[in-house]
């Protein structure tokens, strides 16, 4: 399987390739290698904790998994597993709720964000939103690991925003001009 491994504060040892190839192989026999469009690992070290953040681009749909922890191994493992889980489930779910798929490739998603105590802008983002159903949106909101989602209604064609609310339930913004 090919991937990118973007590294920040953290030197990838030969070893620790070699680990990663070994976790991440098994996700290749979950996808056809062939429908895997892009792959990219990002791995950064913050004091005594390793994150990982496996991105995987497939026709339609953003696969995001992002693990902490302090040893190095257990990241790995545990963001394999994870994302081999969300793959799976996402196969699951398009075989059963969408026979044809996502058909959208959504091009960027904002990232969660931290608001600190002025409550100033520090990070801004563009992105294009897409014409979805509601299941779509939904379905690319869990695959993405998000708590909100932001995407156009096919059916009514007005922005819409998802969100997961705090008793776990999911909720949906819907705005009028």
């Amino acid at each position: 399987m090919d991937y990118n491994i973007y590294s920040k504060d953290v030197t990838v040892t030969d070893s620790m390739k070699d680990y990663i190839d070994k976790r991440f192989s098994k996700v290749s026999k979950v996808v056809n290698e062939e429908k895997l469009i892009s792959m990219d690992l990002r791995l950064s070290k913050e004091r005594a904790f390793y994150k990982i953040e496996a991105t995987a681009h497939l026709p339609g749909v953003m696969v995001r998994v992002e693990e902490k922890g302090s040893d190095f191994y257990s990241v790995i493992d545990s963001a394999s597993d994870s994302f081999e889980r969300r793959i799976k489930r996402f196969k699951e779910r398009t075989r059963y709720k969408h026979k044809n798929g996502l058909k959208e490739n959504l091009e960027s998603i904002p990232s969660k964000f931290e608001e600190d105590q002025s409550a100033v802008i520090t990070r801004r983002k563009k992105f294009t939103i897409k014409p979805m159903t509601e299941e779509e949106a939904l379905l690319q909101m869990e695959m993405l690991g998000h708590t909100f989602f932001v995407y156009r209604n096919v059916d009514t064609d007005e922005v819409n925003v998802l969100y997961t609310r705090k008793n776990g339930s999911v909720g949906i913004i819907e705005m009028n001009e």
